[in-house]
């Protein structure tokens, strides 16, 4: 199963169930790039709805369109929540809790934590309701190192043990390492590739003349538009 569109993330990954919660974390901006190869690779397939658990920024939409250009998407597919508080995350999750066979991307899911590790109980309730969403659709995770510095991903034990397959992502002087931590039925693994592999990505099999690539209408501005909550 491809769940990035990185073929070198995907051999990682695989063998794979959709039903596997599947997680990245590490750096923030590495995370997110992926995050957005993703979101566009899985949107030529199907609806996917996006969870953002940052206050301001963080969705490249020109980034989005130049990946589109490429993979051949739907923007109209993608469907973008933003949290502001941990209330918020939980209120728009129960929502996604409902859908059948869709794709669920959580960004930094447990950005909105106490600092206080006494309180990290407030994490369960995030968990919990991953957990039930996985069970209907395709959930995909990316989250960053705890702040409490034990190299793990946000969230805590029980996050650790209902997600079923963990990659670290990391980057130095151009290249990003991937590293799997957690898989059900392999040892762990690494692969790497150039930084650029997120900028210029493969394309796709369907070719278009330079004629169709200007005059098409598919990737217009106002198709850049996604649903905001």
């Amino acid at each position: 199963m491809k769940v990035t569109g990185i073929k070198q993330l995907d051999e990682l990954l695989n063998p794979l169930d959709k039903h596997w919660i599947t997680e990245f974390y590490g750096d923030f901006d590495l995370v997110l790039r992926v995050m957005h190869y993703t979101m566009v690779y899985k949107s030529s397939e199907n609806t996917v709805y996006v969870v953002f658990n940052v206050e301001f920024g963080g969705i490249d939409t020109l980034y989005l369109v130049k990946l589109c250009r490429i993979f051949d998407c739907k923007l109209d597919n993608i469907v973008i929540s933003r949290a502001f508080r941990l209330n918020d995350a939980v209120e728009i999750l129960e929502d996604l809790a409902s859908k059948n066979n869709s794709i669920v991307l959580l960004a930094f899911p447990y950005n909105y934590l106490p600092f206080n590790p006494a309180k990290y109980t407030e994490a369960t309730r995030v968990t919990g309701i991953i957990a039930k969403i996985a069970a209907f659709n395709q959930v995909i995770l990316f989250n960053t190192v705890s702040k409490h510095g034990n190299h793990m991903p946000e969230g805590g034990s029980f996050h650790h043990h209902v997600v079923k397959v963990i990659v670290k992502l990391k980057q130095s002087r151009g290249v990003v390492y991937a590293e799997l931590l957690k898989h059900p039925v392999k040892q762990g693994g690494r692969r790497i590739f150039t930084e650029k592999t997120l900028d210029y990505p493969l394309h796709s099999l369907k070719r278009r003349t330079i004629l169709e690539w200007f005059t098409s209408t598919q990737y217009s501005p106002g198709h850049a538009l996604m649903s905001m909550r």
